[in-house]
């Protein structure tokens, strides 16, 4: 399934317009993965995307019937028809379809400098686009919002996860000498049972010992599940390329005054960032209120309060601080809430030898109303 719409997909030729970029290139193979493959195209994975600021576009994919099957493209290109010299397929596409004595192309910012070396000695009337970053930033921000069809993919994404926590939590009422890995394990099962293609990330899981760690590494361990204190997990399903993120708080035994100071916080945080939701709102105001109530309560929240969801389960946009450095200033946008984006808000608090509190959950602004997708909940043991 082809991702961008044809409003979006306008917008892009326009902006290769302005730029006087005559092709643009997306590539994606096993050593550098680009989902922008999937957004412009609809083919999942292995494959050179071109497309002409005319819009003419072909794809030349490793495995040609599954390009067939998933790709919504004008040509699908045969590499075998070339001895699988992708360059080639490439010189001749331009030289049938552009007919140019110089061709500006642009590529993305995963494309290897090596990569544009081998096409400039094989091409020699190609030269590149060199501001990358700025066509990168600009499909991101295409990125940025979604359709309706991708919204129906992230709330299945979502619900997946969500029914999960009923599992997790069965797990952890019969917790006794299971490890963190074998909770790990059980979700991933649990979420294939329920639809999920794929993990959407390594399934992270901290007991009372490891929550304290942002990001617990290794993600997962041998030790004891069910160690008295705070503990989280957080786990998010793929399905059909999109992902759901979320982190689920929990408890063995009683807390004592700094643990449940660290849960109350974190759900304050939680509640007062999701009020502050509403089209117009620039982002970095809805991640100030949850450091706001975190600060005031003598914590420090180290990490952003989010991020977006989508075909990368770090999407954009980001929800995070707005920069205090005149240099960083220089180079930050503010963004704004809009219809159609969808994110995680996930404030945490950590505090080693106390554990880790972190709530996430989905969230997506569809008909200019907040609309919660998944539905974390504190579970004490």
């Amino acid at each position: 399934m082809r991702s961008i719409t044809n409003e979006k997909f306008e917008k892009l030729l326009k902006f290769m317009q302005d730029e006087k970029i005559d092709v643009l290139m997306i590539a994606d193979n096993e050593s550098s993965k680009n989902v922008n493959l999937q957004y412009l195209s609809g083919h999942p994975m292995d494959a050179l995307f071109i497309v002409t600021s005319s819009g003419e576009n072909a794809l030349i994919p490793w495995d040609v019937p599954l390009a067939q099957k998933e790709a919504q493209v004008d040509e699908i290109i045969d590499p075998i028809n070339y001895k699988y010299n992708y360059i080639q397929a490439v010189k001749e596409y331009l030289e049938k379809h552009l007919n140019k004595s110089k061709v500006v192309m642009a590529v993305t910012d995963n494309f290897p400098y090596s990569g544009v070396i081998r096409y400039e000695e094989s091409i020699p009337n190609i030269s590149f686009y060199r501001e990358i970053p700025k066509i990168s930033q600009f499909i991101s921000d295409l990125r940025s919002t979604k359709s309706h069809k991708e919204i129906e993919i992230l709330r299945k994404a979502a619900q997946i996860g969500t029914e999960t926590i009923q599992d997790i939590k069965h797990f952890l009422k019969n917790a006794v000498d299971e490890s963190e890995n074998d909770l790990a394990f059980y979700v991933h099962k649990k979420m294939a049972d329920k639809g999920a293609e794929d993990l959407a990330f390594p399934t992270l899981v901290g007991n009372a010992n490891r929550a304290h760690m942002i990001h617990c590494h290794p993600w997962a361990s041998s030790q004891k599940l069910a160690v008295p204190g705070l503990g989280l997990i957080d786990f998010g399903a793929k399905y059909k390329g999109y992902h759901s993120d979320i982190t689920v708080p929990f408890s063995f035994g009683e807390l004592n005054e700094t643990q449940q100071k660290m849960h109350e916080l974190t759900f304050k945080a939680y509640q007062a960032a999701i009020d502050m939701l509403e089209i117009g709102v620039p982002l970095w105001k809805v991640n100030q209120a949850a450091i706001d109530v975190i600060k005031a309560g003598g914590f420090d929240m180290p990490h952003s309060l989010g991020h977006g969801l989508g075909l990368t389960v770090h999407d954009s946009p980001f929800i995070s601080r707005k920069p205090s450095s005149e240099y960083a200033l220089k180079y930050w946008k503010e963004v704004k809430l809009e219809e159609g984006m969808v994110f995680t808000i996930e404030p945490g608090i950590y505090k080693e030898g106390f554990g880790g509190q972190r709530l996430e959950n989905d969230v997506a602004i569809v008909n200019g109303k907040v609309e919660i997708l998944t539905k974390s909940e504190f579970i004490q043991i």
